[in-house]
């Protein structure tokens, strides 16, 4: 009986040698273990010779081979991972890995992921980073800020193992922020624990604006949940005006007593809130609704440099 097939799935963007040196502690970590494995990089339209040298590689082991997928154009980190995807879909494989090339997902952790193919997804939870204070804190607030919001944890990335149903809803669905994604997923999630490495090449090309605008992106997958607190802040402020109008009311026709002179102001500066908080709304349904009809309309924009032949669809 053939050993099962393991897809790794790994964007790639001017990594140069240390792409290579990522496939190499790639094949020292798998090569022993009962599985075979076809390693997705998906090259993010690299500008360096990062194509070049991944042309040039091929694994020893037999239990291991290499595809290529060059993108036309840069995609981003995060659509880079969802060509990757379109592409697994084609492949007769039924567990996938999603990982960085960077080193700092760690290869050792695979073994550990490959105990738990029961699961629809099982996350690697980051416990250690080799991180700056500054990152370490903003990332401490983006986890509250979205433990508030969505009411769930994100305390992982992209580094996980997901079946083929949750590929295929993710080719389906589409995504903005994988992980966030999976934390949205109603299937069985398991979790296991690994160190965050350093870059195998150094410091991260991804600027801290990046990383913050990459975080927030997670809230995107959460557009149902963030309109829900501007729909609730307008009926809170709904409340407060009605019962600062009454109090007017009742003031001048009833009591008959002066009527501050900054009443009023509270009233516009309320009036204003209220509509902002349900045109936010409207706004967010629309949007939520158009993003919904183009759901389906991403297609690969990629060729296919190297590699063995692809095996039939499942």
């Amino acid at each position: 009986m053939a050993p099962s097939l393991i897809t790794i799935i790994t964007p790639c963007y001017n990594e140069s040698v240390f792409a290579v040196k990522f496939l190499e502690s790639l094949e020292h970590e798998l090569s022993g273990l009962p599985y075979s494995f076809c390693v997705v990089l998906v090259n993010d339209h690299s500008t360096d010779n990062t194509l070049a040298l991944l042309k040039g590689f091929r694994f020893k082991s037999a239990n291991m081979y290499l595809d290529i997928v060059d993108l036309k154009f840069n995609v981003g980190h995060q659509g880079a991972i969802y060509q990757g995807f379109l592409y697994g879909k084609t492949l007769a494989s039924n567990h996938f890995i999603v990982m960085d090339s960077d080193g700092e997902d760690s290869p050792a952790a695979i073994p550990e992921l490959l105990k738990q193919l029961d699961a629809d997804i099982v996350n690697v939870v980051r416990n250690r980073r080799k991180e700056s204070f500054a990152f370490k804190l903003f990332y401490w607030f983006y986890k509250l800020l979205f433990r508030f919001v969505t009411g769930k944890q994100m305390n992982f990335g992209n580094f996980c193992l997901i079946n083929r149903n949750v590929l295929e809803s993710a080719v389906f669905t589409t995504f903005s922020h994988f992980a966030a994604f999976l934390s949205k997923q109603r299937c069985t999630t398991r979790y296991i624990v690994a160190d965050r490495e350093s870059r195998i090449g150094g410091q991260s090309k991804m600027s801290f604006k990046k990383l913050f605008y990459h975080g927030f992106k997670s809230f995107v997958e959460y557009g149902e949940d963030m309109l829900m607190i501007f729909f609730k802040g307008f009926m809170i402020i709904l409340a407060v005006l009605l019962l600062a109008v009454g109090n007017v009311i009742y003031q001048k026709f009833i009591a008959h007593t002066a009527i501050l002179g900054w009443t009023s102001l509270v009233i516009i500066g309320l009036v204003n809130l209220a509509v902002i908080c349900i045109g936010f709304f409207v706004l967010g349904l629309l949007l939520i609704h158009l993003n919904n009809q183009n759901s389906n309309s991403k297609e690969p924009i990629y060729e296919i440099c190297s590699g063995k032949p692809v095996p039939e669809s499942v």
